[in-house]
């Protein structure tokens, strides 16, 4: 796997944009009162033999088209075994498919948590964000957070919009530090678990601005991760000429990966990327 230390210059900007946009494109009916038309029928896929991406020398690329050799990823991504992937902090570990295989970048304009490329050619997108609210313990103030922190992105797109069937999930809040007692006092109670109800949303964005016209399978959940904090983990897969593996690889996420996310980070990471 390749570690990039400095900018991932491997999405020029309005690419970047774009994937920002695929994340963030479900807010936009929210935000900006975007349609939620109905989608054509996709066309069927063709079978393909799942397989890896060309290893990734972490060198700057232009994205990737689409063809046999990404609907041959995103087979890869639907079918391989997950393996569990950290940011740099070490404070969340997310369950890729095929993990091995992703490299972690940086995303030139939109400094996160964490950002994974599945492939030189971005056959998928994985980004973890921090939005901060007064009190994440209240229902939805982690979505709000999220909302209005995108806000100035959802406004740069011309978004058509469709949202799927939403999905929720119970998860774990992991627990606040613990001083130890002294020598000589009592020993502490457990601290029972919290579970928090996190809200999915799957979408399916076409996004057409004068530099980019890209559409995308994405689906993005929010986590009251931290005291005051919310995680948000994101994932948009370029549809390029197959559409119906995109959303499959999308859904593996939304059943599969976005519940499986765990905070190991007692607080707040301080850095961003």
């Amino acid at each position: 796997m390749v570690l990039l230390n400095e900018l991932d210059r491997s999405f020029p900007r309005h690419f970047t944009r774009s994937v920002a946009g695929a994340l963030l494109a479900g807010l936009a009916s929210v935000i900006s009162g975007c349609s939620s038309a109905a989608l054509p029928t996709a066309i069927p896929t063709k079978p393909v033999a799942p397989a890896p991406p060309p290893k990734d020398d972490g060198k700057p690329a232009q994205g990737g088209p689409g063809g046999d050799g990404h609907s041959a990823a995103l087979e890869q991504l639907r079918t391989a075994p997950l393996a569990p992937k950290t940011d740099k902090q070490n404070s969340v570990v997310i369950q890729l498919p095929d993990g091995g295989n992703w490299t972690r970048v940086r995303f030139l304009t939109v400094p996160g948590l964490v950002g994974f490329r599945y492939g030189k050619s971005h056959h998928a997108i994985v980004a973890g964000f921090v939005t901060h609210v007064d009190d994440n313990t209240v229902e939805g103030a982690c979505s709000k957070s999220f909302e209005s922190w995108a806000l100035p992105w959802v406004e740069a797109f011309e978004v058509d919009l469709h949202h799927d069937a939403p999905a929720a999930f119970s998860w774990t809040i992991p627990a606040a530090p613990v001083v130890r007692p002294a020598r000589g006092e009592p020993a502490l109670s457990p601290v029972p678990k919290r579970i928090a109800i996190v809200e999915v949303d799957p979408l399916y964005a076409k996004t057409a601005t004068v530099l980019s016209h890209e559409s995308y399978a994405a689906a993005w959940a929010s986590y009251p991760a931290w005291d005051k904090a919310c995680l948000v983990v994101g994932v948009a897969v370029p549809a390029r000429d197959d559409e119906p593996r995109a959303r499959e690889v999308r859904d593996r996420f939304v059943k599969e990966v976005l519940p499986a996310v765990v905070v190991t980070a007692p607080t707040e990471p301080k850095e961003r990327f």
